[in-house]
């Protein structure tokens, strides 16, 4: 297994722990269940990762099975937190339609063994527009609150920098297997360092209500 790949797999294993915060000091359903998901990641990257450098098999249909999971559970994570009938509509659409957008392209168009990639680039699509609106209903609200504090305007911000690159790399990756092999090879690396640090950022998230409350 490549070292960065046993980084990445050890930074969702520090955020799960430093998740289970959630469930010891009470915080809000939307990140117990968040907490709930980053566990379930790390059962996922590790199967992942024993079945293509254990095994040297397909990992696709354990990406494809856990990518329903993973941007419905951020769906509804936003859907806690976006105040405004249109946003909360917006987003409860995507959680109506992202389950059966994946059945028809995972049973109908790819396969269930197969890459797919429109489901990642429309939950990358989703996961950053979310994002974007979660940071205008910021710097609109009325109230100013201390975000070193705010849970989930880390994991929020995480989200953020992963996808805005996922977003463009899946979009384009057919291309460059196609014609740059070895640029879609490299930009995977900066992609999967950027997945490295979302997960840093979900522990700090995690953990950083503590360390304020440590201050006074």
């Amino acid at each position: 297994m490549p070292i960065l790949t046993f980084i990445y797999i050890l930074s969702i294993l520090v955020a799960f722990l430093s998740s289970l915060n959630s469930f010891r000091l009470d915080f809000p359903f939307h990140l117990r269940l968040f907490s709930c998901l980053l566990g379930l990641t790390l059962l996922v990257e590790v199967t992942a990762a024993v079945l293509a450098w254990g095994f040297h098999r397909s990992n696709n249909w354990v990406y494809n099975s856990f990518t329903l999971i993973e941007f419905w559970v951020y769906g509804y994570f936003f859907r806690s937190i976006l105040p405004g009938r249109t946003m909360q509509r917006l987003v409860l659409a995507f959680l109506v339609i992202f389950p059966i957008f994946w059945c028809i392209t995972v049973f109908y168009i790819f396969g269930f063994t197969a890459w797919n990639s429109y489901v990642i680039i429309a939950g990358s699509f989703f996961s950053v527009l979310f994002c974007l609106l979660y940071y205008y209903r910021l710097l609109t609200a009325h109230e100013i609150r201390n975000l070193g504090s705010v849970p989930e305007f880390w994991i929020a911000t995480g989200m953020l920098i992963f996808y805005m690159a996922a977003l463009p790399y899946f979009g384009s990756l057919n291309f460059l297997i196609q014609y740059h092999i070895k640029v879609a090879h490299n930009l995977l690396t900066v992609l999967q360092i950027l997945d490295t640090l979302m997960y840093i950022i979900f522990s700090y998230g995690f953990l950083c209500r503590i360390r304020n409350t440590k201050k006074f």
